[in-house]
């Protein structure tokens, strides 16, 4: 993804910025309190940007804090998955945030999918999806996932 304090590219980006979730997770803090992490098994990682802390992005870039990934950076096919707190309780948990898929040249910016696997189970349920590119505004998105005990419910962005 560059070299440090380098976040120039003018090839695709992802980003996603959460709002509220139901569990009251954003990304305006890092992954420490809200527990997302990512996945040990994908190619790649999505890179956490903090309005907090001082970086060097180009005026394209949105301001605020999200999670980017810069898909020029690699091969078609690679995959990278954030991965949300495992949910167990009887419940309904929004997961609101807005998203932007956007390329300065033109090229596909690729696909934003949200994935809930249960039980730790090998194959994730595509629950929502966006291809191509959004523009330069932030779009919004509400999900609901309910969860019913005894099973466990984990949300990824891939």
């Amino acid at each position: 993804m560059g070299c440090p304090g380098q976040w120039w590219s003018p090839y695709p980006w992802k980003y996603v910025k959460a709002g509220q979730t139901s569990w009251g997770c954003t990304f305006d803090d890092g992954p420490g309190p809200c527990d997302y992490h990512q996945d040990l098994y994908d190619d790649f990682d999505w890179v956490h940007v903090s309005a907090q802390e001082p970086h060097y992005l180009p005026p394209e870039l949105p301001q605020g804090s999200y999670m980017i990934v810069i898909s020029s950076d690699h091969d078609p096919g690679e995959k990278t998955r954030l991965q949300l707190p495992t949910m167990k309780e009887n419940d309904t948990h929004c997961i609101d945030f807005s998203y932007l898929l956007y390329s300065k040249n033109g090229a596909n910016p690729g696909t934003l999918n949200i994935l809930v696997r249960v039980n730790k189970g090998p194959l994730a349920n595509p629950i929502w999806n966006v291809t191509g590119s959004t523009g330069k505004d932030w779009l919004r998105a509400e999900l609901a996932v309910s969860t019913f005990w005894p099973n466990e419910y984990q949300v990824s962005l891939r």
